[in-house]
């Protein structure tokens, strides 16, 4: 049984940047302007309950732009609490949406992808409350261009609708986007082979002696003691890594490098040509589900044969040495790395969970259930503990649950009714600290009748009273801080010569996210801005005694073969290399940041990968052409890297200017 939400000026009012009008299909049509806007479903038009009645509001929609569109669908309820779903639709094609309203409980960050659509990401609050939803809008991101949008069978559902979809290649055999044309665009197999075949020549004849740099990497212009492994070292103005041989190095790395980014075929048939049977010469273009598959690697072994990988690992190898990249960075390909003289960083797989969790992916951590874990998650160092040209591991990336600022994880855990052995924790470190219930009244201003009732579910808005807000906060940091050292801790006894550098937070919502990462050698987050933050590096590096990395950047184009430029970008590709240039010279000038990985060394598929991300940021295309402008960028920025952070000379300052991102 559906509720079908009707487009009239009775239901739905449109902001100042936007018009609402009906359309042929029977829904409405909302355009809107390069600012971005939208239109809000008036309050009194639904009733409050059927936001629980039902389990999924759906669509069909259809646009016309030059990119990606992203709609934001966003609720909030009577507490002023909100959560937006952040999806991406493909223009010129008729796509089925589906919005799962379960997940406005917050426990999800980026949703299951459904057939025809492109990724879908929560962004908000912790959690809203589906029984008091007070306001509900559809609303476009700002853009390059004004938006026309048209939205058809608006409904709520008991269940998930019917994705059927006509037939209608939208990429060609290449893996490259049909009906438009760039500058760059390889034209056929037969192109792409030669260039291929002529590049390989002269990898082979490549010698990087006598480049001023060490077997490790290092910059032979300084050089500090020798112990074997990378360290880090503070000459008494910059921190440094310091390669086995003592050699000075500033980490410029590059993410998942590898043979391709692989496209999501599942859910995508009705858009993709026709493709090679999973068995065969191009078995290794299919993942082993048989859901991915990857025109990159399809393109390789079209022109290399079975010879592919060797030929791959050569050109790559050639290619990040003559660019000036001296780090493998993270999710890169494994057979790469064993075969490469590069040094690399590692990702770290499986960061211990717990069955029940406190919010999203934040585990019980005071359980003797997490402790085990992080037992076993250490072990897989062990065998890479004599690698010398590994610098050091990444515990994991991106916590979930830091992507909502100044969460306050013990609010979260006492609405619950589960009795994690966190809240046994913390009702014993209560009692520790006030001695008796009546006393933890007198503080709290509560009325409880004993500990044991702070087990039930209750409201516990920190806001009623200070006392107990800090005591909130204070052991919210407890088990952040638990969180931490347990795993750190153990990684450090299993592979005492790597460094730990961190879980590459996504960002720094408060300084309680800082808890524990003392345990780090390296504290790293992702920095998606033009330049790095100088004064939030600053602060971390001063508080936690240690040196900082980037492990995540990247900056996209409006003039290629992409339909989404990614989290920042720019409007041509000259103008992509100029911003790599500014963002790699300026941090080499932060004497706290002592490495900027770049993400990613391919453009991930037009048709998205696994989760439907399709941004074109990468340094090759599929058809493993080079962005020459970012390639020559590139390696003006690593030739003046070791200048500019020794003080000879100034940065690159020319910074270009940001258009709206197609990001989700």
């Amino acid at each position: 049984m559906n509720l079908t939400i009707p487009f009239s000026n009775e239901w739905f009012q449109a902001d100042h940047n936007s018009q609402v009008s009906a359309a042929l299909s029977g829904g409405f049509r909302l355009n809107t302007t390069p600012e971005g806007g939208g239109m809000e479903l008036l309050p009194g038009s639904l009733d409050s309950s059927v936001w629980q009645e039902y389990e999924f509001m759906n669509a069909e929609v259809y646009h016309d732009s030059h990119d990606v569109l992203v709609l934001l669908f966003s609720f909030r309820d009577q507490d002023s609490r909100m959560i937006t779903y952040h999806t991406g639709i493909l223009p010129g094609v008729r796509t089925v949406i589906c919005l799962p309203l379960k997940h406005l409980n917050g426990e999800k960050l980026f949703l299951d992808r459904y057939p025809g659509v492109m990724q879908t990401v929560l962004r908000g609050d912790a959690r809203v409350d589906r029984k008091r939803i007070a306001e509900f809008s559809i609303a476009t991101i700002p853009s390059t261009t004004s938006r026309s949008v048209e939205i058809s069978g608006l409904s709520l559902s008991g269940a998930e609708p019917d994705f059927t979809y006509e037939y209608h290649p939208y990429i060609d055999g290449l893996g490259q986007l049909k009906g438009r044309d760039w500058q760059g665009k390889t034209a056929n197999q037969a192109e792409l082979s030669e260039r291929l075949h002529l590049e390989r020549q002269l990898a082979a004849a490549a010698d990087f002696s006598g480049n001023g740099l060490g077997r490790y990497g290092g910059w032979k212009g300084l050089a500090f003691q020798a112990t074997g492994y990378f360290r880090t070292e503070f000459d008494g103005s910059n921190w440094w890594f310091a390669d086995p041989d003592g050699y000075a190095l500033f980490s410029t790395g590059m993410d998942c490098a590898g043979p391709a980014s692989p496209m999501r075929a599942t859910g995508m048939e009705h858009l993709i040509p026709q493709l090679p049977e999973r068995e065969g010469s191009y078995h290794e273009a299919w993942s082993q589900t048989g859901q991915e598959f990857s025109f990159g690697i399809a393109n390789l072994i079209t022109t290399f044969g079975s010879q592919w990988r060797s030929a791959w690992t050569e050109l790559t190898e050639y290619r990040l040495r003559q660019w000036g990249f001296n780090t493998i960075g993270n999710w890169s390909d494994d057979g790469f790395i064993k075969s490469s003289e590069l040094p690399y960083v590692y990702p770290l797989s499986d960061f211990p969970a717990t069955e029940q969790t406190i919010f999203r992916d934040f585990p019980d951590v005071f359980s003797r259930e997490y402790e085990q874990n992080a037992e076993g998650f250490a072990k897989q160092l062990v065998p890479l503990r004599g690698d010398r040209r590994m610098i050091g591991y990444f515990m994991r990336n991106e916590p979930h649950w830091a992507f909502v600022d100044s969460l306050n994880l013990t609010q979260l855990m006492l609405k619950s009714p589960v009795r994690y052995a966190s809240k046994e924790r913390f009702v014993q470190w209560l009692g520790e600290k006030y001695g008796t219930v009546e006393q933890l009244n007198e503080a709290w201003a509560s009325s409880y009748a004993s500990f044991e009732q702070l087990y039930t579910p209750h409201d516990t808005a920190a806001s009623d009273h200070p006392v107990r807000e800090a005591d909130y906060t204070q052991f919210n940091r407890m088990m952040i801080r638990r969180y931490v050292e347990i795993p750190a801790r153990l990684c450090k006894q299993a592979d005492p010569n790597h460094l730990n550098l961190g879980m590459r937070y996504a960002w720094v919502g408060s300084d309680d996210v800082l808890e524990g990462c003392e345990w780090f050698d390296v504290f790293s987050l992702n920095c998606y801005q033009f330049a790095p933050d100088r004064e939030q590096i600053m602060h971390i590096s001063e508080r936690l005694g240690k040196p900082v990395m980037i492990g995540e950047y990247h900056f996209g184009a409006a003039d290629g073969g992409m339909l989404a430029y990614g989290i920042r970008a720019v409007a041509t590709r000259e103008e992509r290399g100029a911003a790599y240039r500014y963002y790699v010279e300026q941090a080499a000038a932060i004497p706290q940041l002592i490495g900027v990985h770049y993400f990613q060394w391919n453009d991930q598929p037009v048709l998205g990968r696994f989760d439907g991300e399709n941004y074109g940021i990468g340094v090759v295309d599929v058809c493993n052409r080079p962005y020459e402008h970012f390639v020559e960028a590139a390696k003006q920025a690593h030739e003046q890297m070791y200048p500019v952070r020794t003080g000879l000379v100034e940065p690159y300052n020319v910074l270009p200017a940001e258009i709206p991102k197609t990001g989700f």
